[in-house]
């Protein structure tokens, strides 16, 4: 790995120089995550949005087969009753 030698880094760089590049390093990369944390709640609120929609859908569903079931139980009750006895 290519090093610079110490007369050149005592003499260009200041250590102040290298204290500002660590910050602004840490900076950069504060940046990074918090855009990437803000992409990935925007992406979340989304998928909860897509949860919430087809869990409503379903409820819907649901009610619709609940009401079919309860007319076929009529039609069912209804087709069991017997006749009542015939006089004779």
């Amino acid at each position: 790995m290519f090093s610079l030698p110490p007369k050149i880094l005592a003499n260009w760089l200041q250590p102040g120089a290298l204290v500002a590049g660590a910050v602004g390093s840490m900076a950069l990369l504060i940046g990074a995550f918090r855009s990437l944390r803000g992409e990935l709640k925007d992406e979340m609120r989304a998928s909860e949005d897509r949860v919430n929609k087809r869990i409503d859908e379903v409820k819907g569903e649901m009610k619709e087969f609940r009401e079919e079931m309860g007319e076929i139980k009529a039609l069912l009750t209804q087709a069991l009753q017997l006749p009542p006895p015939a006089k004779r």
